[in-house]
């Protein structure tokens, strides 16, 4: 029968070191953890730790949806609490693609001499009245506004200014 081999490894002092400086930042994060969590229970926070692992096994929603679904009060969750909810539920973006708000045609706003006098419509955007051959959007629910004005808006909110109906829903 053979022998087992034996290899021998040197070992640095840089290792031991680092492997000193870990178990130190370890021992510290063990610690902390404890104290919030006695910080939290006395205080009567939610803690995040049941909600992150809830997160983890279904599918991506929106962060009200998923605030709405673990009673997660942010009102009364510290700014790393607010922090660590960020990231377990991530980001949606809340206005249009460039893509979906080129579908939108833009017209040329005629303004005739009896609309003049009877009619001062205004852009609700930027609250100046609309001149005769300037670029306008009119939205699916038949509002008009500026098309700058309209496209800027579209890109942070999905939703008419006016009536508040989604624009591609």
């Amino acid at each position: 029968m053979a022998t087992p081999t034996t290899y021998s490894v040197r070992i640095s002092s840089e290792t031991y070191k680092i492997e000193a400086w870990l178990a130190s930042d370890e021992a510290l994060a063990r610690q902390l953890q404890e104290e919030e969590k006695t910080l939290d229970a006395a205080a009567g926070n939610v803690s995040l730790e049941s909600s992150s692992q809830a997160v983890g096994h279904r599918p991506a929603q929106n962060a009200a949806q998923v605030a709405r679904e673990d009673d997660v009060d942010p009102d009364n969750m510290s700014y790393e609490q607010l922090q660590a909810l960020g990231e377990a539920v991530g980001t949606q973006p809340r206005g249009l693609s460039d893509d979906l708000i080129s579908y939108l045609e833009p017209f040329r706003h005629k303004c005739t001499l009896f609309s003049r006098k009877r009619n001062n419509e205004e852009c609700v955007i930027c609250k100046t009245t609309y001149k005769s051959r300037q670029k306008m959007i009119r939205l699916p629910c038949s509002h008009c506004y500026h098309a700058d004005c309209i496209t800027r808006w579209l890109k942070i909110n999905k939703a008419c200014p006016v009536c508040n109906e989604e624009v591609f829903g």
